[in-house]
Parts: structure tokens; C-alpha cells; sequence
């Protein structure tokens, strides 16, 4: 037991320190690679360039059959959809054994924006013998029961319950933030509803919601669709396209711009089924699922691709991300002043840089679970590096790869191969012009129009 544990944190330091090392690496190479390893900086420049066109024609057309899936998904009858299921003998739990909880961890919202998220909750199919609500509040938030109890006034009766839980802060092990928070109220929410009222653990769904979701009017009822007629739900995770189209014309453009470029690349990953697709933000699964591997982790902070990859390695890699495509508005992050906001995404892009700490948890996972097949766990793991290496080095070697080395090479350009570069990276890079006018097609048609001030 003493050596798998010093092997399980020899491993873990070595997967924290993989992302930041790489990234360092790969981004100096640009300033010590023209005079130490010329060629293989070309040919690592160049392949990233060729990798770059072929994933911006992906992301093109699968952004395209996203849009067309959206469509489809749009005005369907969920439960006349089950009825002709059941008929054909293709159902594995009734409807109307079906409910779904939503955990909606909080600190510090304003009370319209929760007021908000819970009116469109409130607007799904059968809400009110479905639904049950947890306003999963912070204990430390001077206004959290203020607050909780003005909104379960307002909003009773039109939920089957809405509960609010008080997360105290300070637990041994914890870290402040979603996680922890949202794994002390599913835990309240299924000693509440399963060990008090009776209810069937297996026919609960849990939602992970964030305080600014607007879910689509037929989110619950397709859910519920899904839940009915997988043999596999308790090995799923349902996941919707996240619009960050709140509030995108009271961003600064900076900001618009990456939250549109994230909608359209998430929308695509989702039509990807070669890609390993991890859970974003807001999304569904099987409260059974939950606490079988133990509900979220309280000691860290992205909650949200770490509670896939426990599940994924803790269920012997039989977890899988389904779409459900019809979509979850949510806000782009903003503050009062434009230089706040940008400071603000800022902070947020830091946040989101924590998740490579999943590297180290991934390479623990990886290693120790050989009973999953080994192409399998490959597959997750380089989708987890994958994404984490990207957005940290994709800028420098897309719009320095080709420039900078030349330029160091100075008069030895024409005599170094690194002087292929400007020349070779500016035609393939030109070719991602076309996917990109495709993308920007896309984000035009999904984007709500600009008010007229």
C-alpha cells in the first residue's frame, strides 16, 4: 500500500509538471531552435500548421452539421418520441418513474440572475412532478439564506421541491469552489429524496448547473427521453452545446469574440464521433453514476472534465458523453468597466488553466486501471493533453513559427532550412482562410442579432 501510494504521487507531480514543462518548451524552441535543431523545428512547425488546416476544415464541418442537428432537435415531441419507443419495445424505465435534480451551485450571484435561471426551469415540460431544484449556497455568503429563502417563496409549487443547502466552509480536505459545493448537495439532495421520501436512486438524473444556464424548454424532456431508452444510461453523461450568448453584445469585442469561437468549436466537438467529448459547464447524469464513484472530488478546482475522468476510470472506461442538442445559454464573463471585463476573463482563463492539473490525475488514472483496454484510456488521455497543451502554445507557433526563427537567422537565412518557414507557413495558413469564413458564417446564424442601441 505504501509504494502504490508513493507510485500514485510520483505520478500525479509528474503529470503537473508535463503541461507547464511542454509548454515552455515548445514555445522557446521558437527562439534556440533555429541554431541548435533546425530541421526538426521546421518539420514541428510545419506538421502543427498542416494539424491546425485540418482541424479548422473539422471544426468548419462539423459546426455545420451541428447547425443541422440543432434544427432537427428543434420542435421535437419527446414523450410522443418515448411512446413510439415503448411500442416498439426499445424502453428500459418508465417516464413517469423519471426526476431530475438540479444542483445549482452558487456564491455571490446576484438574486435576479438565479431568479432567472430558475424561471426557465421552471418553463420545462412537467416542472412541477419532475423537477426538483438545490440552490446549493455557500454558508460563508452573509446573504445565502436571504436569499435561498426569498427564492424558494417565490418559487414554490412550481417545482416538485426546491431546496436549498448551506455548504460550511473550512471542511478538512476541501478546496473552496463548485466542486466541493456541488458534492455536498447531491449528497443533501439524495439523502433528502432517495433515504426520506422513498425515492428509486435508479431513476434520478442529476443536473450540474451554473448559476447563469438558461436551458432550452425541451432540455428535461429530452433528457428524460434519453434516460428511458438507454440500456446504458448509468454510464452516461448528456451534454448540450453551451451558447455563451447571454449577455454577448454587453461584452468588450475581445471578449465577444472568444466566447463565439468557443460556442462553434463546442458545437462541433460535439458532432466529432472520433473525439472524446468532456463534460462543459453545465450538463447531466445519472445520480446513481454519481454516487457510485463517490460523487465530485472537494479537492479541486474544475469540477466539470474531473468528474468525467473519475467516472470514466472508476467504471472501467464504459462512460461515454451523448448530445443533446439543444442549447444552454450562458453568460460570457463581464464586469462593470471594459478593462474590468477584460481583467475579469482574465481571471476566468486562469481558472480554466487549473484544469491541466487533470493531467496528473489523468496519468495516475491511466496507469492504475489496466483493465480498461489500452486504446481506450490512450484516447482519453491525449484528449485531455491535447487540450490543455493547445490553448497554451497554439498562439505562438501559429503566428510566430514562421517569422520569428528566420528572423534570428538573420543573414544565414537563405543558408538555414529555417528559412522555409515564412514562406511555406503563410500558404497553409492562408488555406485555413476558408473554413474560417465558414465559422464565421456559423457564428453569424447561431449569434442573436445586436440590439438596436
Amino acid at each position: 500500500d505504501g509504494f502504490v501510494a508513493t507510485e500514485k504521487r510520483l505520478l500525479r507531480r509528474l503529470g503537473h509538471i508535463f503541461p507547464g514543462a511542454v509548454t515552455w518548451f515548445l514555445i522557446s524552441a521558437l527562439l534556440w531552435g533555429p541554431f541548435v535543431l533546425p530541421w526538426p523545428l521546421v518539420v514541428g512547425v510545419l506538421s502543427f500548421d498542416i494539424y491546425w488546416l485540418l482541424r479548422s476544415w473539422s471544426t468548419a464541418y462539423h459546426g455545420i452539421k451541428g447547425l443541422r442537428q440543432l434544427k432537427l432537435a428543434k420542435g421535437v415531441d419527446w414523450r410522443a418520441k418515448y411512446t413510439e419507443a415503448l411500442r416498439q419495445g426499445k424502453v428500459y424505465a418508465p417516464w413517469n418513474s423519471v426526476h431530475h435534480v438540479v444542483v445549482i451551485p452558487n456564491l455571490n450571484e446576484r438574486v435576479t440572475k438565479l431568479r432567472t435561471t430558475l424561471e426557465y426551469i421552471a418553463a420545462q415540460r412537467e416542472a412541477a412532478r419532475q423537477i426538483s431544484v438545490v440552490l446549493a449556497m455557500e454558508e460563508k455568503e452573509p446573504e445565502a439564506r436571504a436569499k435561498a429563502e426569498l427564492l424558494q417563496r417565490e418559487f414554490q409549487g412550481q417545482f416538485a421541491y426546491i431546496l436549498a443547502t448551506y455548504h460550511p466552509a473550512g471542511l478538512p480536505g476541501e478546496v473552496p469552489g463548485k466542486s466541493s459545493n456541488e458534492a455536498w448537495a447531491a449528497r443533501w439532495a439524495k439523502r433528502f429524496l432517495v433515504d426520506e421520501l422513498g425515492y428509486d436512486l435508479a431513476c434520478l438524473t442529476v443536473t450540474s448547473c451554473d448559476a447563469d444556464s438558461l436551458f432550452h424548454p425541451d432540455y428535461f424532456s429530452c433528457l428524460t427521453y434519453k434516460f428511458c431508452i438507454d440500456p446504458n444510461r448509468y454510464r452516461r453523461f448528456w451534454q448540450a452545446p453551451i451558447f455563451l450568448y447571454n449577455n454577448i453584445w454587453d461584452v468588450p469585442m475581445p471578449t465577444r469574440v472568444i466566447s463565439t469561437l468557443s460556442t462553434i468549436s463546442f458545437l462541433a466537438d460535439l458532432c466529432k464521433s472520433h473525439r472524446f467529448v468532456f463534460t462543459q459547464s453545465t450538463y447531466s447524469l445519472s445520480l446513481q453514476m454519481a454516487h457510485e464513484v463517490g460523487y465530485w472530488d472537494p479537492d479541486v478546482i474544475p469540477e466539470d472534465w474531473h468528474m468525467f475522468l473519475k467516472c470514466f476510470f472508476h467504471l472501467k472506461g464504459e462512460v461515454q458523453t451523448e448530445a443533446l442538442f439543444l442549447p444552454i445559454g450562458t453568460d460570457a464573463v463581464r464586469a462593470e468597466t471594459y478593462k474590468g471585463s477584460l481583467i475579469s476573463r482574465y481571471k476566468q482563463a486562469k481558472r480554466h488553466a487549473w484544469g491541466a492539473e487533470d493531467i496528473g490525475y489523468g496519468l495516475t488514472e491511466f496507469w492504475h486501471h489496466p483493465e480498461i483496454p489500452l486504446w481506450s484510456r490512450t484516447k482519453c488521455f491525449w484528449a485531455l493533453v491535447e487540450n490543455h497543451l493547445l490553448w497554451s502554445t497554439h498562439w505562438f507557433i501559429l503566428t510566430l513559427g514562421g517569422a520569428v526563427p528566420a528572423l534570428l537567422v538573420g543573414p544565414w537565412r537563405d543558408l538555414s532550412p529555417v528559412g522555409l518557414l515564412p514562406v511555406m507557413t503563410s500558404v497553409i495558413l492562408t488555406a485555413c482562410l476558408l473554413p474560417g469564413i465558414v465559422i464565421i458564417a456559423l457564428a453569424l446564424t447561431l449569434r442573436p442579432p445586436a440590439p438596436p442601441e
